[in-house]
């Protein structure tokens, strides 16, 4: 099911990609080896102004106190930003900017009862970044940092689940994201 929703929401990125005359596509190319893919798409509203759709997906191993928890999640995401003194290039240079996220998943307890666990996280904050182009003006790179929080955290238990207090662990609300992408430039 999340493979479908994954894929469908990176056909739709590409189809409305087409209306927009400056479209960057962008990957992070060392997500992977911390547990996530991303694939995020940008689209020119105007000369100083982005609108970044992101799509991804994460997994990996959770320990809260004694439960040892296995993780997959689909999340999506908007960022608007905002660039300064873009050159003729498009927008590029440095950026401020909003972002949001929303997550859902499935945990599943590593124990020998496999406990499982439906979550939802819906999280916003602010990001700095900045983006250059290569010399072909095609292939760029974005960094950006971003500090925010979540909203709503919640971690929902299936059946006899035993339940995960979050409020034992003061930083599960901060939301920090740090991107590193490479991009290609569809359109000028």
């Amino acid at each position: 099911m999340q493979k479908n929703l994954f894929l469908t929401a990176v056909i739709c990125m590409a189809a409305i990609s087409t209306s927009f005359a400056q479209v960057d596509v962008k990957i992070g190319p060392f997500a992977p080896l911390f547990g996530t893919l991303n694939v995020r798409s940008e689209f020119g509203l105007s000369d100083n102004i982005g609108l970044e759709a992101v799509v991804g997906s994460s997994w990996g191993k959770i320990k809260f106190d004694s439960i040892n928890v296995k993780a997959t999640t689909l999340r999506f995401g908007l960022n608007g930003r905002y660039y300064f003194n873009p050159s003729e290039v498009g927008l590029d240079k440095f950026y401020v900017g909003l972002f949001t996220r929303y997550s859902s998943g499935k945990w599943r307890s590593r124990e020998e009862d496999s406990d499982e666990y439906n979550t939802n996280r819906f999280s916003g904050g602010f990001l700095v970044g900045f983006k250059t182009f290569a010399r072909n003006e095609r292939l760029h790179f974005d960094f950006n940092l971003g500090f925010g929080r979540a909203f709503v955290f919640n971690v929902d238990g299936i059946g006899n689940a035993k339940p995960i207090n979050l409020n034992k662990i003061p930083i599960a609300n901060l939301d920090l994201p740090m991107t590193m992408v490479i991009g290609y430039r569809l359109g000028k």
